[in-house]
């Protein structure tokens, strides 16, 4: 009865508001596959098959309309207040001690999308847990092709819709979470299976560095996720695959920027090292 609440608990969890809520459902639930093995992987691939196409419900919405509904300063006024990273009230009546309270009965309606969201997270989990037979925490619980790669597939579709402005949000969470599914499957596995299903997406967002919409915080996330399956499977490999979509100029601008970004790094990291810099006072260890 008790894992019966909690599977029922985790999964409401995978789809909240929150995007650390919905990570950390995701990691219960592959702890629990661990745990208890075929029988709750099923019951988790049921929950992703369900959840993943979720986006596709997102309603409309423009950016601008995302952006002025965000300003309106009447749908904000005199609701409300909540505690720090909580959709759960400061204060109920009876006192303050029911702070981040879970059984609250106040919040914002859940979106489709978050559910998708959610769903990412918990195919990380599975991939890095079970992607192979010599990887795998269980020995009787292997995530095959034959299970993966249609998930993948309805991933990779379900990420290119755009007709709702967190779209941009759920490609970041996807490029987040991209490098640690490839490095768990291997190179020549992702290479030879999936990495096709995933290039343009992040193309797109790589040559939307020059121009047209995608947040800040997605076209990050995209480089970073180029570069890292980069080392994984090999420069050259990768900005072939780029070029053969029109996209090797973007890689290299992108390459090329990752690399001062991190000599600066490296400079800075340098000198306050070595000298121990301190504006209050002389360098740590003079005398």
């Amino acid at each position: 009865p008790e894992l019966t609440t909690l599977f029922e608990r985790w999964t409401e969890q995978l789809t909240d508001q929150i995007w650390s809520v919905r990570e950390d459902a995701a990691v219960a639930l592959g702890d629990a596959v661990t745990a208890y093995g075929p029988e709750m992987l099923e019951k988790v691939l049921a929950v992703i098959r369900k959840s993943l196409p979720a986006a596709k419900d997102q309603p409309p919405m423009t950016r601008e309309e995302y952006k002025k509904l965000q300003n309106d300063v009447s749908a904000h006024t005199g609701n409300q207040v909540y505690s720090c990273g909580s959709l759960a009230p400061k204060l109920r009546k009876g006192g303050a001690g029911r702070i981040g309270c879970s059984s609250c009965l106040v919040d914002r309606p859940k979106q489709p999308w978050e559910a998708t969201d959610g769903a990412i997270y918990l195919l990380r989990e599975l991939c890095t847990r079970f992607p192979n037979s010599d990887g795998t925490e269980r020995e009787d619980v292997v995530l095959g092709d034959n299970i993966l790669l249609p998930l993948m597939t309805e991933l990779a579709d379900v990420a290119r819709l755009s007709h709702y402005p967190q779209s941009d949000d759920l490609r970041t969470t996807l490029f987040k979470q991209l490098p640690q599914i490839a490095e768990a499957m291997g190179k020549r596995r992702f290479k030879g299976l999936y990495l096709d299903l995933f290039i343009e997406l992040i193309s797109k967002n790589l040559n939307d560095r020059h121009g047209s919409g995608a947040s800040q915080l997605s076209i990050h996330a995209a480089g970073q996720c180029c570069e890292e399956i980069a080392k994984l499977i090999g420069f050259g490999i990768m900005r072939g695959r780029l070029e053969a979509i029109g996209c090797d100029d973007a890689f290299d601008s992108v390459m090329e920027e990752r690399k001062r970004e991190q000599s600066m790094i490296a400079t800075q990291g340098h000198f306050i090292g070595r000298e121990a810099f301190s504006p209050f006072g002389p360098p740590v260890g003079s005398h």
